[in-house]
């Protein structure tokens, strides 16, 4: 493998406010946080404005009653994920784009991304897939294992040397304190019951036999990325128990049968480690599955002895953040954590969103801003609950809902793809913060980068989301979102707030006896941080 060197950071670049078809030119975010940030779809990219303040009084109309003394759940951090498609991206541009594009991710110049996760073995964000780092079947004792899979770059690739390894430790270098969390989508194929990665309509099942195996096989992982230099902060069992139709790799449990294998596996596996990873239960989507394995784990204390929280994806509904899943988890078990392990802009390779094989949302702000793109859903499931929507505005609802409700972490799925969403070795295309033409390695900032920057440039890990409360006469239910953050320090108030209206709305951010009047275009989404000192 080749060893990373430690590329100097580069300016964050970004786009500036200019309509969606042209190429905006591009400027540093700097290291400063500006007191009031917009993002819209009339072409704002985190425009800076002149601060807003407060002066004595009570405000009414649309009002975001703010209470910094009631705290919420401490913040773990918002970031994305390393896959392999993603470092096949960064394989396929020059250096110093290389650089550029981790930089706006993980520099404090950039989005400054606190979170990330990765893939354990092969996932369908993989060149070919179907592989793991212990191939040889019966090899309970593990001795091939090896992993060269992620130290091994790419034949034909502009640089092919360049590995997914090597991606995670150059964003490390970035970010050092950056909290990865790590998910299987399937034990090697000889450790399960249809000895295949996937298909049939099934990802299979892990052999009770192989419990102890894949739980060993998990801490070896574990220590050899430590070996490389890399420390997972926590992993999950499986990413998607519930399994995925057999499209992609995927290994498939029941709540009961993952209470077992934390209960009597995988937790003392990693309690003997001596390793302080966090274990992660669930890792599927936010409705009544979520409950029941929070039920089966969390509500036995010998298994919810080994559990620091449960997580969450979105892929059941595009048109709400199913709050009500994440309060009755927390209800239920409130030292456990909630955080959103991963969502994305799914299924765009139909013909809806990618005519002809065209990506409409490439260099395209428009597309990401307004209802039309579809998910799965629409064509799989209920139109009720998968409509058409804007990706932006699942994004920012997602992300302020979310920590309405109890969310101390916010993971997005790949931090790049290449034009059309890929590669995906099952042609199973998505969206990405910032998408790439390889070719002519042209690097485009998606709206929804912005959006997650607005959150985790602002949000960072120890910060506390505090109790928010806020009234919209005349507005829809889905109209206004917001949510507010106190700095890890007490020093500073942040405040999100978000307006999927087609029309602008007056504010008012409700401190204790005083507001701060703001406005707000329609589409749009902003950040406001104030000096807590100067509000007593």
């Amino acid at each position: 493998m080749r060893t990373p060197s430690l590329v100097p950071m580069t300016f964050l670049l970004v786009a500036a406010g200019l309509p969606a078809a042209t190429k905006p030119p591009e400027q540093p975010f700097g290291p400063k946080l500006a007191d009031f940030v917009q993002t819209s779809a009339a072409g704002d990219h985190f425009k800076a404005l002149p601060p807003v303040h407060f002066r004595k009084g009570t405000a009414s109309g649309v009002v975001v009653t703010v209470t910094p003394s009631i705290t919420r759940q401490t913040l773990e951090g918002v970031g994305g994920a390393l896959t392999e498609s993603s470092a096949y991206v960064l394989a396929n541009v020059s250096k110093d784009k290389r650089a550029q594009i981790l930089d706006h991710f993980f520099s404090p110049r950039g989005a400054h991304f606190t979170m990330a996760r990765t893939h354990i073995g092969a996932c369908d964000f993989c060149v070919a897939g179907k592989y793991s780092y212990d191939d040889t079947p019966g090899d309970v004792a593990l001795e091939h294992f090896s992993l060269a899979p992620d130290k091994t770059g790419f034949t034909g690739a502009k640089d092919p040397a360049y590995a997914t390894l090597t991606m995670i430790k150059e964003a490390l270098v970035r970010q050092p304190q950056l909290k990865i969390v790590a998910s299987p989508w399937s034990a090697p194929s000889w450790m399960k019951d249809n000895n295949d990665w996937y298909g049939k309509g099934k990802g299979g099942s892990l052999l009770p036999a192989q419990y102890d195996t894949f739980a060993r096989y998990m801490v070896k992982y574990l220590k050899a990325y430590e070996t490389e230099g890399v420390k997972v902060w926590a992993v999950t069992p499986e990413n998607e128990p519930l399994g995925n139709g057999g499209q992609w790799e995927s290994m498939e449990f029941t709540d009961a049968s993952m209470h077992d294998y934390i209960k009597g596996y995988l937790g003392p596996q990693l309690a003997a480690s001596g390793l302080p990873v966090k274990l992660i239960n669930f890792d599927h989507n936010r409705d009544e599955n979520a409950t029941k394995f929070a039920s089966s784990v969390l509500g036995d204390p010998a298994a919810a002895g080994f559990v620091w929280g449960t997580g969450l994806h979105w892929y059941s509904t595009t048109n709400t953040a199913n709050p009500e899943v994440m309060d009755q988890i927390h209800g239920q078990f409130p030292g456990k954590a909630i955080l959103h392990t991963e969502g994305c802009i799914d299924g765009i390779g139909n013909e809806d969103d990618s005519p002809k094989g065209q990506f409409a949302g490439w260099r395209n702000d428009a597309w990401w801003w307004n209802e039309g793109t579809t998910d799965w859903g629409w064509y799989w499931s209920s139109k009720e609950t998968h409509p058409k929507y804007a990706p932006v505005h699942r994004y920012a609802r997602d992300l302020v809902d979310g920590l309405n409700h109890w969310f101390v972490a916010w993971i997005d799925w790949n931090i790049v793809l290449d034009r059309k969403g890929g590669p995906n070795h099952v042609n199973n295309l998505c969206g990405a913060p910032i998408m790439v033409d390889t070719a002519s390695e042209d690097v485009y900032l998606t709206p929804i980068y912005y959006v997650m920057a607005h959150f985790s440039r602002y949000l960072q890990p120890g910060d506390s989301v505090v109790q928010v409360a806020t009234a919209a006469p005349g507005l829809g239910a889905d109209d206004f979102h917001a949510t507010a953050a106190v700095s890890k320090d007490k020093r500073h108030l942040t405040v999100i707030a978000f307006n999927k209206a087609k029309t602008a709305v007056t504010y008012n951010v409700q401190v204790g006896g005083q507001f701060a009047a703001v406005s707000i275009p329609a589409n749009a989404l902003q950040t406001l941080r104030f000096d807590l000192g100067k509000l007593k």
